[in-house]
């Protein structure tokens, strides 16, 4: 059976509910007076967007992800319906990334702590001159648990350091020498890396 994976956004991610057909029944049952079962309403499985091998991607979470930017999108119906097809497609690709990234964290045994994770938010309040507290409001103004946020962070935390493990030692440092050339030169080995692991993945879009 397909294994659940909830692929998030880089900014930040939103996890939906899985839910399964079921039915339920309340049977309390006596020698005098049996009690009549009562079936719920089946709920309907969840769309899948995307196989990444053994896991999937849920329609409900990208359009949970997608719910996050709707108000950045344009109001002329048109045009609106062009920007939602692509956003979907391009936070569905992300969605992809991300797991297949996660992966390959794991066999290089990477991992990011609680307290980096909690390290990280407070350079995010900082770089906004934001307190903890007006962060965490801005993060559920926006749609978002402290929870999503967290992970959001953790997983950019990973991301980071998966690319430094993967692609840093292919830099040349004498091409790169200031910080802008050499963080441009690591997306190029991002692409180069991820068509690598794409390519040695079942992956299938609906």
């Amino acid at each position: 059976m397909a294994r659940v994976a909830r692929a998030r956004l880089r900014n930040a991610s939103a996890a939906a509910a899985l839910f399964a057909t079921v039915a339920s029944f309340s049977a309390s049952v006596t020698a005098e007076e049996p009690r009549a079962r009562v079936a719920r309403a089946p709920v309907p499985l969840d769309g899948i967007a995307a196989i990444v091998d053994d896991e999937i991607v849920f329609r409900s979470d990208l359009d949970a992800q997608v719910r996050h930017f709707e108000s950045k999108l344009s109001r002329d119906p048109v045009q609106r319906r062009a920007e939602l097809a692509a956003m979907e497609k391009e936070l569905l690709a992300r969605a992809v990334d991300t797991i297949l990234i996660a992966r390959d964290c794991k066999r290089l045994q990477l991992e990011a702590t609680d307290a980096e994770v909690s390290a990280g938010i407070e350079s995010v309040a900082k770089a906004n001159n934001f307190t903890r507290k007006r962060l965490e409001t801005e993060i559920k103004n926006a749609g978002f648990t402290t929870l999503e946020y967290q992970e959001e962070i953790r997983r950019q935390i990973l991301e980071q350091r998966w690319l430094m493990a993967r692609a840093a030692g292919k830099i040349d440092r004498k091409k790169t020498p200031d910080a802008a050339s050499f963080q441009a030169e690591l997306e190029k080995q991002r692409e180069v890396l991820l068509v690598d692991l794409r390519s040695r993945a079942y992956i299938e879009v609906r």
